[in-house]
């Protein structure tokens, strides 16, 4: 049985699939079909709007102006794995190609992002049909093509979430019924589909002067600089990040994240950083660099940590302050800041060097990732990215090699985090593997890496940083 799923849908499932439609939804078992799956896993499918989640193509450095990952971090940091099948430029009909890839992974949940590229290119030729598609007619083909994808999901035990088209600036009036088609019977699918989610990023994206004859974003919202208008900066990100954060905190539960305490500290090899929660009595001073100055009632910087300004940032000042967290993890590290030039900022971080015995740590092949808890007071300005990032150096066949990731990573040109709210982010990079160095030259964990894209003062909260091995006991 086929249950909702049309037999029209089941014949193009079987094409994209390479599956007969007995073999797939009939007589075989759920489980003998998927992999053992986690809802806390995603398999990311679209176009630029997916493939732009992350900045490069080893997707180790996740993107402050795209909502994906803003809204994980809003939602306490749920997903433990991202898996990015995102192509620009991409129509609805020519991703279905890699659903298989997408579908064959351990991932609980489909993610999927699309639409604008079918609208703007119609007429085409279908990828999978051969049939041609129209320009009055697109709306209805894109929607059955991300249908497909939503059937195929849920029948194999997927929960998915869908994002609604925003569309582009240049959409025409014709171009605009299409995307409004596309939309609705997004939400009836919705309606009718257990374990289907909708992401209204158009609500929230689109000025309410926007038109049946124009569409029109709200101001500071999207990326400019770009030939058309269509990708969130990180203004635009974070506010549909936090409606992303919501949908996430329905679709997953949230992590058992490693612990920091007494124990799990460097010593053991599980958790490296030395002083996690900024109480340490013993063990090598901290750090003040050039700008900083220590906050009334602090006595000095929590030890092993280094406080410095943004790398070639020459007129930053900054305050270091020494706080009881609220919920009583520790301390938390306060930084107040004056960010007088575009581009400056303040790192917080801790080194590892790559001899022993600090070494031993990070041998080849050991998995790594970094977490921290980054709270932002309202009225902070200026701030493009606030975030943690995670660098480690050495020879890698003969060559002096750099593998970096980044938890939420931004940039000068693509906006600022808004000033009129706080947040909090839960912060994780991506899991990184220490390549075969033949020697290894330092490691280095930025708990705090605050970059202003503009001049700026606020406050900013650190808490329980760690930089964890992760297990490699579980399949």
């Amino acid at each position: 049985m086929a249950g909702e799923i049309e037999l029209s849908d089941i014949r193009t499932l079987t094409h994209v699939l390479g599956h007969d439609a007995q073999g797939l939804f009939g007589r075989a078992p759920i489980g003998k079909i998927a992999a053992p799956r986690s809802f806390n896993i995603v398999a990311a499918l679209g176009d630029s709007t997916v493939q732009q989640m992350h900045l490069d193509s080893t997707v180790r450095n996740r993107a402050t102006y795209n909502h994906f990952f803003i809204g994980n971090a809003l939602s306490g940091n749920r997903i433990a794995r991202a898996y990015n099948f995102g192509v620009s430029g991409e129509r609805t009909d020519q991703t279905l190609a890699r659903l298989p890839a997408a579908l064959a992974t351990d991932a609980g949940v489909l993610y999927i992002s699309e639409g604008v590229n079918s609208i703007a290119q119609a007429p085409y030729t279908h990828a999978v049909s051969g049939l041609t598609v129209s320009a009055a007619t697109v709306g209805a083909s894109a929607f059955a093509d991300t249908q497909t994808k939503v059937d195929a999901a849920l029948a194999l035990g997927l929960r998915v979430i869908v994002v609604l088209c925003h569309g582009a600036t240049n959409c025409t009036a014709a171009q605009i019924k299409q995307l409004v088609i596309y939309n609705a019977a997004l939400r009836r699918l919705a309606e009718l589909r257990q374990n289907v989610w909708l992401l209204d990023a158009p609500a929230i994206l689109h000025d309410p002067a926007t038109s049946p004859t124009s569409l029109v974003f709200r101001t500071g919202y999207m990326r400019l600089g770009e030939a058309t208008i269509v990708h969130e900066a990180t203004t635009g990100a974070y506010f549909v990040g936090k409606a992303f954060a919501r949908i996430l905190s329905e679709v997953m539960r949230l992590l058992p994240r490693n612990s920091v305490d007494g124990s799990n500290q460097r010593v053991n090899g599980q958790q490296l950083m030395n002083n996690p929660f900024f109480n340490a009595t013993t063990g090598n001073a901290g750090t003040l660099g050039a700008g900083g100055s220590l906050a009334a009632g602090t006595s000095a910087v929590p030890r092993e940590w280094l406080f410095n300004r943004a790398s070639g940032d020459t007129t930053t000042t900054f305050t270091v302050g020494v706080e009881p967290n609220a919920d009583g993890n520790g301390n938390d590290v306060v930084i107040t800041y004056n960010v007088t030039t575009a581009g400056g900022g303040v790192r917080v971080a801790q080194d590892l060097a790559g001899t022993s015995p600090n070494g031993d740590y990070w041998v080849p092949d050991t998995v790594l990732q970094g977490f921290s808890k980054i709270s932002v007071a309202a009225g902070s300005t200026g701030i493009a990215s606030v975030q943690t990032s995670l660098d480690m150096n050495g020879t890698l066949n003969g060559n002096n090699t750099t593998l970096t990731t980044h938890a939420l990573l931004g940039d000068l040109a693509s906006g600022l985090l808004p000033s009129t709210e706080g947040y909090a982010f839960e912060h994780a990079t991506e899991q990184i593997q220490v390549p075969a160095y033949s020697a290894r030259a330092y490691l280095s964990f930025r708990a705090l890496n605050l970059l202003c894209g503009a001049p700026g003062t606020g406050t900013v909260r650190l808490n329980m940083p760690q930089l964890n091995v992760i297990s490699t006991l579980v399949a």
